[in-house]
């Protein structure tokens, strides 16, 4: 998982978490202390374009929403 598609993809087959890696090593390095604060601050916004794209309100709506 690197992205936060990835993570939408994941929660509507019924993942109950995930979790990243490279995603927050890379952005540590990158940037230090904030990196793992910046790299949130992206997949977040990736998993709410997601939502907006799937007119999904919650994340807890996602396999309700999309496995009818």
């Amino acid at each position: 998982i690197r992205s936060g598609s990835d993570v939408a993809r994941a929660l509507a087959v019924g993942a109950d978490f995930t979790f990243l890696g490279r995603t927050f090593m890379y952005s540590t390095a990158a940037l230090g202390n904030e990196g793992g604060q910046h790299a949130m601050a992206i997949l977040k916004r990736q998993l709410a374009q997601v939502m907006e794209q799937v007119c999904c309100e919650r994340v807890a709506d996602f396999p309700k929403h999309l496995i009818r």
